[in-house]
């Protein structure tokens, strides 16, 4: 969807971005393309990550992660 020129059509969206991700700006750039197109979002930017880092299971920042993925999830099911 990223290179989608109608992004309208597309239902509400959750996007995380780490601090030190390459990818981090274009993950940003597409939560705000989505926000203008009328499509609900979620952006959530996560401080002292990298892309991946959430698979060190043990770390704190990972673990609070996991577990806002798992509200936003919980939400969009209505459990």
């Amino acid at each position: 969807p990223a290179r989608a020129t109608d992004l309208t059509v597309l239902p509400p969206a959750y996007v995380s971005a780490m601090e030190f991700d390459p990818l981090r700006d274009e993950g940003i750039a597409y939560a705000v393309k989505l926000v203008d197109a009328g499509v609900p979002v979620e952006l959530h930017l996560f401080s002292g990550t990298f892309h991946g880092s959430v698979l060190i299971e043990h770390a704190q920042q990972a673990q609070r992660e996991l577990e806002e993925e798992v509200v936003v999830l919980r939400r969009a099911l209505g459990l």
